[in-house]
């Protein structure tokens, strides 16, 4: 069987520090932060009270109000970026077959905030009779699939992925294998997540994972510095069109870049302490770099996890060390997290829009707040602002709770 080729023609994204590929760009070059001081709910009681909201998010834009108020906010941010992307793509001119299109949206915990608590309440005050007929598909993390499907009437193979921060990469490369095996000639797939809701901080406070840097909001993401002192959680979502390059070419179809190989591998060690010389992740680097055809030497950017947690960041540098040797020390590598904040499953995709700016304007990211790097965090982490930089191959990296890892090789088509 003729393995396809596939390329990526769409992009939509919604990210704290700017809604659509364009803004989001421009944020990435300006280095802008989007972390504020929470808004959504009083956090007064945290040692966090910051966040990356979507703080000009309006669903309503892109979903009808009868619809946006029985669903939740992952639903809201996956269909917005689902129309981002196919807009983006000018898929309504490509003419496929509906039954050959596939879709995928990944997320890690959905958005269990005040609509689940309003159904809480109700079944409180007046058990199940009071609860909605629409809560428990609302509370599903397919719901965002499903949603995207109908609202395109695309009827080829649908799935929902959930594998905490990697699960963006991972609904990537269920994308690619359905049309590189030719179960579908196109997909839309994307990742999204809104965790901004006492709960979500409380679990996290427990962890003693999030940031106290109250009064700099803009600076508390600090992936790879001395001084980081935790995450900042935010929302996100991204949604990609993926098409068989030879069908996307013959459309006239605008290309972004070849998604060319993927990987993933596991720790298998324990839920929460994760390996710190980086093996896992090293492995499934060197996995996607063989499935692309593609050497160490040949990448010429990372886009890191970069989570601002000393055991992640550690164990990342010490991955790359691994999968590169020594020319690990030549790549210009950045954390988009830096400026947007810990989206969990969206936050590996949001690495993957900001590769494709490296990919076509040869503007890569910075790593904001990287003012006194760690010290056995050595690499070219491109502190604090962008950098012109001829791209042509590029790697995203995600890594998950659990010690579940996944990376993805892109490459400029000429």
């Amino acid at each position: 069987m003729e393995l396809q080729q596939v390329v990526i023609t769409g992009l939509g994204v919604l990210s704290s520090n700017g809604l659509g590929r364009e803004a989001f760009w421009e944020g990435l070059r300006q280095g802008r932060s989007g972390i504020r001081h929470v808004q959504r709910f009083d956090a007064s009681e945290f040692p966090c009270q910051i966040a990356g909201e979507l703080w000009d998010f309006n669903p309503e834009d892109f979903m009808r109000k009868n619809v946006v108020k029985h669903w939740h906010r992952h639903v809201h941010q996956a269909v917005a970026c689902a129309r981002m992307s196919v807009t983006d793509s000018e898929l309504d001119k490509a003419g496929y077959d509906p039954e050959r299109m596939a879709v995928a949206v990944g997320t890690s915990i959905g958005s269990p905030n005040e609509a689940y608590q309003g159904q809480v309440e109700a079944y409180e005050s007046g058990g199940f009779r009071k609860v909605s007929k629409f809560a428990s598909s609302a509370f599903s993390g397919h719901a965002a699939t499903v949603h995207v499907s109908i609202d395109f009437g695309l009827r080829g193979p649908a799935i929902t992925i959930s594998s905490g921060c990697a699960t963006g990469l991972d609904v990537l490369a269920w994308g690619y294998n359905q049309i590189r095996l030719n179960q579908a000639d196109a997909a839309l797939v994307g990742a999204t997540e809104s965790p901004i809701f006492p709960m979500s901080f409380a679990t996290a406070c427990s962890l003693g994972i999030l940031s106290r840097r109250n009064e700099e909001p803009e600076k508390a993401m600090r992936p790879f510095d001395k001084h980081r002192d935790g995450i900042v959680l935010s929302e996100g979502a991204a949604a990609f069109v993926l098409e068989r390059k030879d069908m996307a070419l013959a459309r006239g179809a605008p290309i972004l870049a070849e998604l060319a190989g993927n990987g993933s591998a596991a720790e298998a060690g324990n839920p929460l302490i994760l390996d710190r010389q980086g093996e896992a992740l090293a492995r499934a680097i060197s996995m996607a770099l063989k499935n692309a055809g593609v050497s160490p030497q040949d990448v010429d950017h990372i886009q890191a996890h970069g989570v601002s947690l000393e055991m992640y960041d550690r164990g990342e540098t010490n991955a790359y060390k691994r999968a590169f040797g020594e020319a690990a020390y030549r790549i210009p590598i950045s954390a988009v997290k830096s400026m947007v904040g810990q989206s969990y499953s969206a936050g590996g995709l949001l690495g993957v829009a900001a590769a494709l700016m490296a990919l076509n304007q040869g503007v890569v990211a910075p790593t904001l707040n990287l003012e006194d790097p760690d010290p056995l965090c050595d690499l070219d982490f491109v502190p604090r602002q962008s950098r012109l930089n001829d791209v042509s191959t590029a790697l995203v990296t995600a890594m998950s709770f659990g010690g579940t890892h996944s990376a993805t090789v892109l490459r400029r088509v000429a």
